[in-house]
């Protein structure tokens, strides 16, 4: 009997709502046993995968406010997410496209237990706001505030500051410095203003009260994102 309770209450974290989709622009569907069309609005749960069509944004507030931004043509995946003082945690997979990250309170409480996997690469935070750009042969990470550590799958470790990026191929790893406005926007050839995904990006109702309390109707980070 007390396996039993026990697999249940495993079930139930397994499918507990992680986050909300906060902005949508173009198409984008999400991987929960079946495919399901996304909106403004739909919950987030533990184990869904999220994919982008062209020239199509989407925008996902976590619990611990964490903002993930996954750009046109892209595959993300929210394996694992608990947010409970230090033992929080976040494990994440991007598997082709972009993303953009800014850290939430999981990044104050438990800044060694955030990661994001990457096809090449794992990257650990240390509050911070980053980015991961996968296309065929090339990754491109950058580091816009903060800092960050990218450990490549061949055991090598490369810090990444404010201002920096790394691009990695499959012949070489490369730290670049001085991230430019021009230089950010080249990541996304097909842009999009923010103000075609949704013309008011306001707290869903069934997000919890306690944790959002402070979220204003248009984010500090409702600038930053209209660069994609």
């Amino acid at each position: 009997m007390k396996a039993m309770i026990l697999i249940l209450i495993m079930s139930l974290y397994a499918f507990a709502n992680i986050g909300t989709v906060m902005a949508l622009k173009g198409k984008a569907t999400l991987k929960r046993g079946t495919n399901i069309v996304l909106k403004v609005g739909m919950s987030i749960k533990q184990g869904d995968k999220i994919t982008t069509k062209r020239q199509s944004r989407i925008q996902v507030m976590l619990k611990d406010d964490s903002v993930i931004t996954i750009g046109s043509n892209s595959s993300f995946h929210f394996r694992e997410f608990k947010f409970k003082n230090r033992s929080s945690k976040v494990n994440f997979k991007a598997n082709k496209g972009f993303f953009r990250v800014v850290t939430g309170k999981i990044g104050k409480l438990a800044p060694d237990r955030f990661r994001i996997k990457t096809t090449t690469a794992i990257i650990g935070i240390r509050g911070t706001d980053f980015s991961g750009n996968i296309t065929r042969g090339k990754e491109v990470i950058r580091c816009y505030s903060g800092s960050i550590w990218v450990k490549l799958n061949s055991g090598v470790i490369k810090n990444l500051d404010s201002g920096m990026l790394l691009e990695i191929t499959n012949k070489s790893s490369k730290v670049k410095n001085a991230i430019t406005g021009a230089s950010i926007n080249q990541e996304i050839t097909d842009k999009i203003d923010i103000s075609d995904v949704t013309s008011d990006i306001t707290k869903p109702a069934d997000i919890d009260k306690d944790i959002h309390q402070d979220i204003p109707t248009q984010p500090d980070y409702y600038d930053d994102y209209k660069n994609y």
